[in-house]
């Protein structure tokens, strides 16, 4: 089970960020107004007196600190302590097409690099992972709909042998509301179905084995800032609060 959690969930954080034809990342992350910098914060859950509460850090601290144009220039992941864990620094093209990112250590040295190649229509078809010697450590290829939805994702390990593949549905609104995740010999690992508020935001996902039976719901609840950005959001699982992520948000003046 944890297996298939692991492997759609990393599909959808690998190639979530720059696929779907939008003009820039503040579109791609949801986020409204002129926003330069986004720090995020996961929180275990305590309960007292009946109302839920934030405890301590569950995991690392995130932020992402964007241009004037939406592109994401640089993330940050910081320990709970707040000592920098990694950093990851963003090159574009003229058409403002994420080329390249290169990934360091809390020491500064490079670990892992990716690179990106676009076709005729700006749609990402491919991203190379390199390791920090420069072999290639693996690599993604994509496939779009008419609209410009990403349909489909297939990994590859070093040797070009099929790692596992992704599939993806999406609403009318451009929503991903299903992802399909398989195995290298095409059998089915898992699957997510996803909701979302009038906002974008996602506020359930539905959790499938391989045989079609439902072994997970997250249900997420939302607080909004002045902007319609989500500033606090609650993750339930299962009906139990499991998590509180809260984002400082900064804007461009």
């Amino acid at each position: 089970m944890k297996k298939i959690i692991l492997l759609v969930i990393t599909a959808i954080s690998l190639i979530g960020c720059n696929l779907n034809k939008e003009n820039n990342d503040w579109k791609r992350d949801n986020l409204k107004g002129k926003v330069k910098s986004v720090r995020e914060t996961p929180y275990y859950v305590v309960e007292k007196f009946g109302e839920i509460q934030k405890g301590r850090i569950k995991s690392f601290i995130t932020s992402y600190i964007y241009n004037e144009q939406g592109n994401r220039i640089e993330a940050n992941r910081y320990n709970s302590d707040g000592s920098l864990s990694r950093k990851t620094a963003f090159k574009y093209d003229t058409n403002g097409n994420l080329i390249e990112d290169n990934r360091y250590n809390s020491d500064g040295n490079l670990y892992e690099k990716w690179t990106y190649k676009y076709d005729t229509n700006g749609n990402l078809i491919e991203g190379n992972h390199y390791d920090s010697d420069g072999s290639l450590y693996g690599k993604w290829t994509y496939k779009y709909d008419t609209n410009g939805n990403l349909i489909e994702a297939n990994r590859y390990n070093s040797n070009g042998s099929l790692y596992g593949k992704w599939t993806y549905k999406y609403d009318t609104n451009g929503n991903r509301i299903e992802a399909n995740s398989y195995n290298s010999d095409g059998s089915l690992s898992g699957k997510i179905a996803f909701k979302y508020d009038t906002n974008g935001n996602r506020i359930e996902a539905n959790r499938y084995n391989s045989d079609g039976s439902l072994y997970a719901t997250n249900i997420y609840t939302y607080e909004y800032d002045k902007y319609g950005n989500w500033v606090k959001r609650i993750m339930y699982n299962n009906d139990k609060p499991e998590s509180i992520d809260e984002r400082e948000i900064e804007y461009y003046e």
